[in-house]
């Protein structure tokens, strides 16, 4: 039995992982800056032979695709209309899909959707209150994070028991951030809507914004359009905030006050939006944190909590992320067309 290769590129690195086909014991793993890193490891699990299936996460597919779905140039073709809904990620997985293609032609490669996990929402909560063709031309909520969430359904069962089955929030709290709001290990809300901007404060990334700031930046600061989104995506958030770093260890290590205004806005903003979640499924049994800060900051995770003490009783757990296992799960079972 040989590998399943799983491929999460980020929009500033990439987690490869190898993963044995049979019993989905991990083989190997790396992060990777660049394509030279990535085909360098890529070529160091062994050729062709040694691989049976290369898994994708891919972080857009819109409406159309809400399974794992083996990659044909026709669905590539579809994936590239998405860029401009996740420019920090989509291009970055095309562009690994095309070059793992040319490492290996001729073994299925599979593409796993964030977006998918959040085919359960009703579909009020994926409206957006423009007009209706707009929502009939893909202009709705679409929710993120789906690989990490389907990974938290997965697990917390195990630790949590019927509790599980019950109403729970989970925060995906890393370089992104956003939270999703479950029943019956489903999705019913999510704090991401149409774009991976949406919801939370992030790293680089404002998170929720008022739309007239929007014109305020292009009508009266002058801004380009692109000038607009590399703000936006690339220098809000935490980094922005507090004018000192993206990353959230530097920022609680730092005795300046602005690392304290941006940390303090972070978890508040966390908390406001987890509380937005709360109608959709009318109470919390539980609260879920996951992603790099979610996991290993417990700062933050009391800082949020303690801010939602007053809906009353709930549990609290963290489970690490582990998106690449869903891949390799997807993968070993066969659930992709």
């Amino acid at each position: 039995m040989g590998l399943i290769l799983t491929c999460n590129a980020g929009s500033t690195n990439t987690k490869l992982a190898a993963f044995d086909r049979q019993t989905l014991e991990i083989k190997g793993h790396t992060v990777a800056h660049g394509a030279a890193e990535e085909i360098a490891w890529i070529h160091s699990i062994g050729d062709v032979d040694n691989i049976d299936v290369v898994g994708h996460r891919v972080v857009h597919g819109g409406h159309i695709f809400i399974r794992p779905q083996r990659i044909t140039k026709d669905v590539l073709r579809q994936l590239k209309d998405f860029i401009p809904l996740a420019p920090l990620h989509q291009p970055a997985a095309l562009r690994l899909i095309e070059e793992s293609q040319k490492l290996y032609p001729h073994i299925p490669h599979v593409a796993c959707f964030d977006t998918a996990f959040h085919h359960t929402m009703p579909e009020i909560e994926c409206r957006i209150p423009l007009p209706s063709h707009y929502h009939q031309q893909g202009v709705q909520r679409y929710g993120f994070h789906g690989l990490s969430y389907q990974h938290v359904a997965n697990t917390l069962p195990k630790i949590a028991g019927d509790k599980a089955q019950g109403r729970i929030i989970a925060a995906h709290l890393g370089g992104g951030a956003s939270a999703c709001a479950m029943t019956g290990l489903k999705s019913v809300a999510s704090t991401m809507g149409f774009s991976t901007l949406d919801g939370l404060m992030m790293s680089t990334r404002c998170g929720v914004l008022d739309p007239g700031v929007i014109f305020h930046l292009l009508k009266e600061l002058g801004m380009t359009v692109s000038a607009v989104e590399q703000l936006l995506y690339k220098e809000s958030g935490l980094l922005g905030v507090s004018g000192i770093s993206a990353d959230m260890r530097a920022l609680r290590a730092s005795d300046k006050p602005e690392a304290r205004e941006a940390v303090a806005l972070y978890c508040h903003l966390a908390a406001r939006q987890i509380a937005g979640l709360l109608p959709a499924i009318g109470g919390l049994d539980a609260l879920v944190f996951t992603g790099g800060i979610g996991e290993n900051d417990d700062f933050v995770r009391n800082a949020i909590a303690q801010a939602l003490h007053w809906i009353g009783d709930f549990s609290v757990y963290v489970i690490p992320a582990d998106e690449e296992r869903v891949i390799a799960e997807s993968c070993q079972a066969g659930i992709f067309r």
